[in-house]
């Protein structure tokens, strides 16, 4: 049996464009998280070309809000490996990821990787690593359930393995699902006359891109409650607080980026306060999944249909700006059954999974 090649692990330097001269370590860690995403998940579809990847991940490295670092392991000048890490500001915890293009695994690539990482959240001070999977739907064998009661992971996944090695717990279990458009007219049209019906006494707005100045104050405080107020069973979620300003410098990046955001709010029409919002990610590429993000009804408006309302006026402003799109992909955790519930009655349909892992490091 002939050895191994050599690997070297380095970090990843964040260029001002894609193009930079030092980009290339950050165009290959693009390249290598797309391509291990979809081979989990299943997804036999052409991928996007690694430029495009690493041009719509940049402005969130670039985030100061969130301090983005990263390693790459190099085979004979190529990028074969990548491990990465994102600590929000003011928090315990971070959020891991580790990934092998298959032709290298079993080399101890992946091991090398997660340890330079682990070893930087913890001179970060980070006391909480946190990790998520994705697995194609319909793989057999024993299963390890997630504590929330709702969904498990194959044991014999390599992440599976992997993670429980390295002293991770498992915590939630997320569904990916999957909308093909423009979806059946008719039942769309209905659901969102139903939806307008009960939540009399709110109007909905729509926008692309930058947040208008009049909504920017609320959406500080939607974001906010984004980060406490959705289901996330035992993984550690420091609140992340929002403000105008930062509302201005978020858009300011994500203008950098080839994707089109398309936003709508739900406005309390009694105190003209926004009472939720749901965002969709378009790609320069109508080939490829639009991204359905984040979606929120603040506690005190929920009863009224607002999560459907939002959803189905953002489609519909989806059909009508992007008419070439073909699919919306969504993430949401098995335990939010109301959200899931709403993506069913949309269209949604199960596509793959996502495992959730937490691990107390530090200490």
């Amino acid at each position: 049996m002939s050895a191994s090649p050599a690997f070297t692990i380095a970090p990843v330097t964040v260029p001002e464009s894609v193009d930079a001269p030092d980009a290339a370590a950050f165009v290959g860690m693009a390249a290598v998280r797309s391509a291990v995403i979809a081979e989990l998940r299943g997804d036999t579809s052409p991928q996007p070309a690694p430029e495009v990847v690493a041009a719509e991940l940049l402005p969130d490295w670039k985030d100061e809000s969130t301090r983005s670092v990263g390693l790459v392991a190099v085979v004979d000048d190529r990028v074969v490996g990548r491990a990465t890490l994102a600590m929000p500001a003011d928090a315990a915890e971070c959020w891991a990821a580790v990934s092998v293009l298959p032709e290298h695994r079993g080399a101890g690539i992946g091991s090398a990787l997660y340890r330079g990482v682990e070893r930087l959240a913890v001179d970060a001070g980070r006391r909480t690593i946190q990790n998520q999977t994705d697995f194609a739907a319909g793989i057999g064998g024993e299963a390890l359930a997630a504590p929330t009661g709702f969904g498990s992971v194959p044991r014999d996944l390599a992440s599976t393995r992997f993670l429980l090695r390295f002293g991770f717990s498992l915590e939630q279990v997320g569904r990916l699902s999957s909308l093909t458009l423009p979806g059946d007219a008719d039942a769309i049209a209905a659901s969102l006359a139903a939806s307008r019906a009960a939540a009399a006494g709110y109007r909905t707005v729509t926008w692309r891109g930058r947040t208008p100045e009049e909504w920017l104050e609320g959406m500080a405080l939607l974001r906010t409650r984004m980060s406490t107020d959705t289901p996330n069973a035992g993984m550690e979620q420091t609140e992340d607080v929002w403000t105008a300003e930062r509302i201005r410098a978020f858009d300011d990046l994500q203008a950098q980026s080839p994707r089109a955001v398309l936003t709508t709010i739900a406005v309390h029409e009694a105190t003209g306060e926004p009472a939720g919002y749901t965002e969709l990610a378009v790609p320069a590429e109508p080939g490829r999944p639009v991204d359905q993000m984040d979606t929120l009804v603040l506690a005190g408006h929920r009863g009224h249909r607002l999560g459907m309302l939002m959803k189905l006026t953002n489609l519909r402003e989806l059909g009508e700006r992007f008419p070439a799109s073909a699919t919306v992909e969504t993430m949401n955790a098995e335990d939010n059954r109301h959200m899931l519930e709403v993506n069913e009655a949309v269209g949604f349909r199960p596509l793959a999974y996502a495992a959730r892992w937490r691990k107390t490091v530090g200490r």
